[in-house]
């Protein structure tokens, strides 16, 4: 028995995509000008390659902006609308100084933002590719039923904020060490309860899983100043330690003490994927 790792240096496969969109204070047209909306156009840029985003798309309009955001899994949401508002104001502030008092406003921006996950799958069907997991493995009869969990107290959007609208959902994939078979069905339903609590206690709410024996899927959505990271970190740390607290009988049979790889895989999730966000800020 090795003690409890700790998780902090994931490895990772993932591809997180993200739509957001700002407005201007009280919707002013202050980008009616093209030349506004090219600084605009090229800070965006500018400020993505600065801090690492891949930026996707962009749509500019008079009194709005709209971004499609490819982000790193230890990057947040929050941090970079933070980053994209701070740069667009100073860097119009500096080409256009008389800009704000041009349409009577002391704040570019509003307050606040429209977040929304994206990805190559959409929410449904990614929904339907989780819970058929049991089956899809060959596994067959009433105790795969076990096996899957929808949480009944789950509705989106999960988290509320005063000045923004944030729904982040991802698609996360756990393995066992070395692919070892540790889970069945009489682990299942407490281990579900358990991440159920981790999740309320770490920013991120479970909405389906499906536990194989070597390996979890999860449906989650997240608050947006958490990083998938983190979220994966406090999954790994306290499920091993649960599995070591009631079931080390288990961990000494198979020999798996630290029960997780030290990696995951990720991928953002919506109601859109992200070839129809594209489409939709192309034909903008």
């Amino acid at each position: 028995m090795t003690g409890v790792p700790a998780f902090h240096h994931l490895e990772s496969a993932y591809q997180l995509h993200f739509y957001l969109c700002f407005k201007t204070h009280y919707l002013r047209p202050m980008f009616e000008d093209r030349q506004v909306r090219m600084l605009l156009g090229s800070a965006a840029e500018d400020a993505c390659m600065r801090h690492g985003y891949h930026l996707l798309d962009t749509q500019l309009s008079i009194d709005h902006v709209r971004v499609l955001l490819s982000l790193k899994p230890d990057q947040t949401v929050s941090k970079a609308v933070q980053i994209l508002k701070g740069n667009l104001s100073r860097r119009l502030s500096l080409a256009f100084p008389d800009l704000l008092a041009r349409y009577r406003t002391k704040s570019l921006w509003a307050e606040g933002y429209f977040a929304r996950s994206t990805g190559k799958s959409d929410l449904e069907a990614t929904r339907q590719y989780v819970e058929g997991q049991p089956a899809h493995h060959g596994y067959r009869g009433e105790w795969i039923e076990a096996l899957e969990y929808s949480n009944p107290t789950f509705h989106s959007p999960a988290f509320v904020f005063d000045h923004c609208v944030a729904i982040l959902n991802y698609h996360v994939v756990l393995v066992t060490k070395f692919r070892t078979t540790v889970f069945d069905e009489h682990i299942a339903p407490n281990l579900f309860d358990y991440i159920i609590a981790v999740g309320n206690k770490h920013g991120f709410a479970v909405e389906k899983m499906s536990l194989l024996p070597d390996h979890l899927h999860l449906i989650l959505e997240a608050r947006p100043d958490v990083s998938i990271t983190e979220c994966v970190s406090s999954l790994l740390n306290n499920t091993h330690y649960w599995m070591e607290k009631r079931y080390w009988g288990v961990l000494k049979e198979t020999g798996c003490w630290d029960v997780w790889q030290p990696s995951f895989y990720a991928g953002t999730l919506g109601e859109y994927t992200t070839a129809q966000v594209r489409e939709f800020l192309g034909g903008g």
